[in-house]
């Protein structure tokens, strides 16, 4: 038996594929994963919000972008740069994606882009050796279908 067709445009396929190409040697998940600091660096994405006036065509999801990170000593950074420069990256592929219209292998593309939350630093007192930014996006994904 076959999976019936999507009805809905699949925002995280775009996402993670665009992530995945554009910052290799990191993970990007969409769950927060057991024993964490074994998946350094790190970038979860997850919606927040959001809807779409037609699923089918486009979505718009809000999408919360979690960049975690341990300090580099080769590049002599402590954890909380590291992690500020991984969310910077994040943040440069969405909007180069954007400013491109670059389509991601036939799934689709992001039609638009809001930052409604900045990269920020987040302290989290269960892991105080690991650096943690954040930020969300407002984000239109067009279905290439």
């Amino acid at each position: 038996m076959t999976a019936p067709e999507r009805f809905s445009v699949d925002y995280l396929d775009v996402l993670l594929e665009l992530l995945r190409a554009d910052l290799p040697g990191v993970e990007v998940m969409t769950r927060i994963p057991d024993h964490l600091p074994n998946y350094l660096p790190l970038v979860v994405i997850r919606r927040v919000g959001g809807d779409s006036p037609a699923p089918e065509f486009y979505d718009i999801p809000w999408i919360n972008v979690q960049c975690w990170a341990d300090e580099n000593r080769v590049a002599g950074i402590d954890a909380y740069r590291a992690a500020f420069n991984l969310a910077d990256d994040v943040r440069r592929s969405l909007w180069t994606a954007y400013r491109t219209q670059r389509v991601i292998d036939g799934k689709g593309w992001i039609g638009a882009i809001r930052e409604s939350s900045a990269p920020q630093e987040i302290s989290d007192g269960d892991l105080p050796f690991l650096g943690r930014y954040a930020a969300t996006y407002e984000l239109r994904i067009r279905s290439a279908a």
